[in-house]
């Protein structure tokens, strides 16, 4: 499915962009949700990197404790939602306004942990858009996780939110061998990424990188502050 329209009709009277998107979001995650796909099993892809971040710090014994504990708590609370997510579905992840470069930031401090390679971020200011943000979230880690196992041990991967007046594009590159000739199998990870990022109204596209590895673009429509206060 492609991306939302959103052609406001002249009788909406003071409804503003920021509610036509809820509404379209909402429209899109009880219409999209592949029937082939099974949720438990997407849902235990997704939970390993966590799991594996919390037995990681919760087994370190350098560094300062107060700061591993945060992380496990971090890591904890973002299982909790996922399951939830799944669990409860649209009720428990409804649309809301997104700062996707908050969220985008969050998704790398959660892959730091368990990385082997680098992983720079790159923020824009005002990167808004409607969408479910677990949802959103899962696609975005699930971008990221693919990337970190490309990219190998001394590797570099880049997360970059960018946008416009109506667009958010998220892009991670990494400069691994490529697509097929990473040997792990990323097939499950990229059609849960299809899946999420279609729920959320946007569009994913993964193609190869200018010299190596590949960059992966996550786009969603945007939305302004001026239309959030609305």
């Amino acid at each position: 499915m492609g991306r939302v329209s959103h052609t406001m009709p002249t009788d909406r009277g003071a409804d503003t962009m920021t509610s036509v998107l809820m509404h379209d979001v909402a429209m899109v995650v009880q219409q999209t949700r592949p029937p082939s796909i099974d949720t438990v099993r997407a849902l235990c892809h997704d939970l390993r990197q966590p799991l594996a971040a919390i037995l990681l710090l919760a087994g370190s014994e350098s560094g300062d404790v107060r700061h591993r504990m945060d992380g496990i708590l971090d890591q904890a609370q973002w299982l909790s939602d996922m399951v939830e997510g799944v669990i409860g579905g649209a009720a428990d992840d409804p649309p809301v306004s997104v700062d996707v470069a908050e969220l985008s930031f969050r998704c790398v401090q959660r892959a730091q942990p368990t990385a082997t390679c680098r992983i720079a971020f790159f923020g824009a200011d005002n990167a808004w858009t409607v969408a479910a943000p677990v949802a959103l979230g899962r696609a975005i880690t699930c971008v990221l996780d693919n990337a970190v196992r490309a990219a190998g041990p001394g590797g570099q991967v880049t997360v970059d939110v960018t946008g416009t007046d109506d667009e958010i594009t998220i892009r991670v590159v990494d400069d691994g061998p490529g697509l097929g000739k990473v040997p792990c199998n990323n097939s499950l990870g990229l059609t849960i990424t299809r899946a999420l990022v279609s729920a959320c109204g946007g569009a994913f596209e993964l193609r190869p990188g200018t010299e190596s590895g590949m960059v992966a673009r996550i786009a969603l429509p945007a939305i302004t502050p001026r239309e959030m206060a609305s």
